[in-house]
């Protein structure tokens, strides 16, 4: 097979190998719009200004818990457990896709993060709902979506 035909082949494999399919509606962007906002302040001592969360509260199952993050590079979405003082990682979208709204579920059993960026490799803006088990402490799903088909994010107080 001659150089360039083998070049094209394989940039076309790594370019498809690459895509995921963007989801306009399903169960998460449901749970997600039906969550309530946890509260986000513009960080303290953060440069340039960045919108961070520090907010606790208690589950259903009656465990205290602080949901800690900030909008920026590295910025992951990480709950605390009071009892045993172990922070688990809920939602970490990777390089140049940031944490931009995290939300609980009524029954203060789940977790959403809306995370945003545009890709480092392809430049092309992408948007996450991560879904997070406050009692399993563990992801439990995610999904690239359409941001269109998503509610306003939650106001930095």
């Amino acid at each position: 097979m001659p150089i360039s035909l083998r070049f094209c082949w394989l940039l076309s494999f790594a370019l498809l190998a690459g895509c995921n399919r963007v989801m306009r509606n399903g169960p998460i962007i449901t749970k997600y719009e039906s969550s309530k906002c946890i509260p986000s302040q513009i960080g303290p001592g953060t440069t340039p200004p960045t919108r961070t969360w520090n907010f606790s509260l208690t589950t259903s199952a009656g465990e205290a818990v602080s949901v800690l993050g900030a909008q920026m590079p590295g910025g992951q979405i990480v709950v605390r457990y009071v009892s045993d003082g172990a922070d688990v990682v809920a939602a970490n979208a990777g390089d140049y896709i940031y944490p931009a709204d995290v939300r609980v579920d009524n029954d203060r059993q789940k977790l959403y993060v809306k995370a945003s960026g545009i890709t480092a490799a392809f430049s092309q803006p992408q948007t996450w709902l991560f879904e997070y088990d406050l009692a399993q402490r563990r992801q439990i799903d995610h999904a690239r979506v359409d941001s269109t088909v998503l509610p306003k994010e939650c106001q930095a107080e």
